[in-house]
């Protein structure tokens, strides 16, 4: 219940405070109609729970005598298995800086705030892309098949058509001189500058540029090299080769 969960005002609160005083006065005054309906169905579910004065029984496979939450438990086991998953290692195992890791792990799961994301979310009534205005601002519509970005990929001689859909990204078919060792951190880095670029024609009204866009890869490229082991020379030398045009 996105909506509903938008309108929320209050503190963190148990179920028993919920259930018995209810959830109205936690809410913004004015709700939508979409978290009016969440509301009703809510308060539909919560009529038929019954508490009863014996104290709470939970068990976690991944928590310790004392209850506390282990989290290196769960790390290793959403990494270890027969089939690791391929964006796994495309985001987490890669160089770039760990919001940067953040928000590639969000897009190759297609949960990037673009604006079909926010209308299937009741929170804007179009998804018209901002940038070109030609069709719906999805996330492969923003990396891959806006105007403006397809422009960008021919100025640093890539082909746009090669570039994969969001939850794929790591198949993105990378030119001849990209070497395959700094492929996908390239994919990443360019991912993560059209969006801070888009962020900054939409929310903070700046002109669409190709030239500063590809100014601002090359100079993260450039803050990226220290992020490579010192003795892996030779991956430092192919990264300071990508943007060299």
């Amino acid at each position: 219940m996105p909506a509903l969960f938008s309108h929320f005002v209050g503190r963190a609160t148990s179920v028993r405070d919920i259930v018995h005083g209810g959830l109205r006065n936690m809410l913004q005054r004015r709700l939508s109609s979409q978290a009016a309906d969440d509301l009703q169905l809510l308060d539909t579910l919560l009529m038929d729970v019954e508490l009863d004065n014996a104290p709470d029984q939970r068990s976690n496979l991944f928590q310790d005598a004392a209850g506390k939450l282990l989290t290196s438990f769960i790390y290793k086991a959403s990494t270890q298995g027969d089939q690791p998953s391929p964006a796994f290692k495309f985001v987490w195992h890669s160089f770039a800086p760990p919001r940067v890791k953040l928000f590639a792990w969000l897009l190759t799961k297609n949960r990037i705030n673009c604006k079909t994301c926010l209308v299937h979310k009741n929170l804007l009534q179009h998804a018209t892309c901002e940038i070109c205005g030609a069709a719906d601002e999805s996330a492969d519509h923003i990396f891959s098949g806006c105007s403006f970005v397809t422009t960008f990929w021919h100025a640093i001689g890539w082909a746009p058509e090669g570039i994969a859909p969001v939850t794929q990204l790591w198949e993105t078919l990378t030119p001849p001189r990209i070497h395959l060792d700094v492929a996908h951190p390239i994919i990443i880095l360019c991912c993560w500058e059209i969006w801070k670029h888009r962020n900054e024609v939409v929310f903070r009204g700046l002109e669409q540029s190709v030239g500063r866009l590809v100014a601002a890869c090359k100079e993260s490229a450039r803050s990226w090299v220290c992020r490579i082991p010192r003795k892996n020379a030779s991956l430092a030398a192919k990264w300071r080769n990508t943007f060299d045009m």
